[in-house]
């Protein structure tokens, strides 16, 4: 509250505060350099070997797909010229745009696509799920290869051009040859900026280049298709934590976008006449509690369905966002407000209730068991919510320890299947895309197929990886909607995750920008300066 209190009083110094001096290596001309307060540190430089925020933005920065989602989630063609598909859906063959390049100047070949579908096809839920189908892959000529797969498998493009982490970027050969259990560590990539290996300095700064050799769609952008433009010369991140100081650089004119402002600072934002708050994603973004099925407490489903008997997510929401037209509450695995959501199966979330959360817990046979909450704090949306569910567990009776902690601390603790008491973990908070959880092709957090299978938490449920494989085997769109709530109900049973609720998400940028466009995604191609 302290803090809220004092940030109240900002709104009538904030535009007058002095000017922040920017680091030596930003000094570049203003209107072809666009600079951006990233929420996020970037610690890996490897999208497809982990799924958090940050290599996610760089990789779209840095590398281009093979096919891309437009608006409408409907696969386009991106590196790729066009696809044919064959022997009644068993065969696609992909052919790639002459000229294509990656930033040492050697070509993008059918021998780098290949390898690097299957390093992504290894890691990825939608990927795992695509590989299930494929037979083999034959290079044809180093600008045609051929999928053969073992049956139709119609969702082949849009596994390949999915918005959602973690996407099929193409790398070079040798890159993607890298054991996917490995990180990449090299920064070769295919996109429209390099990355400027020698000037990034985690937790601090990071900045790409205009590559010149890049060739970008003709076809205006559309969600993640369409024409990638480096339309500044430069793109550069500041990672700065303090939300007061971010502000003030973004209203004296030395940062241009933040992607992430913090919620209390909404109100002195949206007076400002050379500052524009807009919901960029339309998808919005969806919040959970990850919790991890492998250690105590939450190895035990009665006391996972305890803890979810608590939860109000309003009570969330409120906590990162004062607007009430922007929060939606979603009893859903599925994004609200998409053709796959439903409330099936979802009695637990509608309990509420403080008392008989203690009394299941108790039932439970909860004996105390320390939780260990994953907090990021720097984060104002993440750090909120992780306070919440504090006080929340603290509430229902449970022993609980909120570790402070940026991202990418975050991001490789949650990595450890130890017990608490030797660096492991018991939740964290999580946001997602709208995107991101449209069906259970893209949502990872559904997979259940316990240790080595699915995502942070492990969850393990065999009646739910099964009702997967058979969504996915599934060609008819009606048995796919009926197994899809099927998933449903037994997500509700074992709970993988527990939603939290939904809000639209607004970011800051100043007025002389050009070419901010709708996306589920951080992308900064096609953004200019006048």
């Amino acid at each position: 509250m302290k803090r809220r209190n004092f940030l109240k009083g900002l709104s009538a110094a904030a535009i007058s505060m002095p000017s922040l001096a920017a680091p030596a290596f930003a000094q570049k001309p203003a209107l072809k350099t666009l600079r951006i307060i990233h929420s996020t540190n970037l610690a890996s430089l490897d999208p497809i070997w982990t799924t958090e925020p940050g290599a996610k933005d760089y990789g779209f920065l840095t590398f281009d797909q093979l096919i891309a989602v437009d608006e409408h989630y409907v696969p386009q063609p991106q590196m790729a010229e066009g696809w044919s598909v064959e022997d009644d859906g068993k065969t696609y063959i992909i052919g790639l745009r002459e000229g294509l390049k990656f930033h040492d100047g050697e070509p993008v070949r059918s021998q780098d696509c290949i390898p690097s579908i299957r390093r992504w096809g290894a890691r990825d839920g939608f990927g795992q799920m695509m590989m299930r189908f494929v037979d083999a892959f034959e290079v044809i000529d180093d600008r045609k290869f051929r999928i053969k797969l073992t049956k139709a498998f119609p969702m082949l493009p849009a596994a390949l051009g999915k918005s959602n982490s973690s996407q099929c970027f193409i790398m070079p050969e040798r890159m993607a040859k890298t054991d996917p259990m490995t990180q990449v560590t090299e920064s070769i990539g295919s996109g429209p900026f390099r990355f400027l290996r020698d000037e990034w300095v985690p937790g601090a700064h990071a900045a790409w280049a205009k590559f010149d050799g890049y060739i970008p769609r003709k076809e205006p952008v559309s969600g993640i298709a369409g024409g990638r433009i480096a339309a500044v010369d430069r793109v550069e991140w500041s990672i700065i934590t303090d939300a007061a100081t971010a502000m003030a650089a973004l209203q004296a004119g030395e940062q241009d976008i933040w992607d992430i402002p913090a919620p209390d600072l909404m109100p002195v934002l949206e007076a400002d006449p050379n500052i524009t708050l807009f919901v960029r994603n339309p998808s919005g973004t969806f919040y959970m509690l990850q919790l991890n099925h492998q250690q105590p407490p939450f190895n035990n489903p009665a006391i996972r369905q305890a803890m979810a008997m608590a939860i109000d997510q309003m009570e969330f929401l409120q906590a990162i966002e004062p607007d009430p037209k922007l929060i939606r509450i979603c009893d859903s695995f599925y994004a609200c407000g998409t053709p796959g959501a439903s409330e099936a199966g979802s009695n637990v979330l509608k309990v509420k209730s403080i008392d008989k959360a203690k009394a299941a817990l108790k039932a439970a046979g909860y004996a105390g068991e320390k939780v260990v909450i994953l907090g990021v704090m720097a984060n104002p949306v993440l750090g909120a919510l992780a306070s919440v569910t504090e006080d929340l567990l603290r509430r229902i009776g449970m022993n609980v320890d909120l570790v402070a902690m940026d991202f990418a601390t975050m991001a490789q603790r949650r990595v450890s299947k130890e017990p608490v008491d030797k660096g492991g973990w018991s939740l964290f908070v999580t946001g997602w895309t709208g995107a991101d959880i449209l069906n259970p092709a893209v949502n990872q957090m559904l997979r259940a197929g316990g240790v080595g299978k699915g995502w942070f938490g492990w969850a393990d449920d065999p009646a739910l990886e099964t009702l997967r494989d058979q969504w996915a085997d599934a060609g008819d769109p009606a048995e796919q909607a009926k197994i899809s709530t099927d998933i449903q109900v037994e997500a509700f049973k074992s709970l993988p995750y527990i939603p939290i609720g939904s809000t639209s998400t607004r970011v800051a940028y100043r007025k002389n920008l050009t070419g901010i466009f709708s996306c589920p995604v951080f992308a900064y191609w096609n953004i200019g300066k006048s």
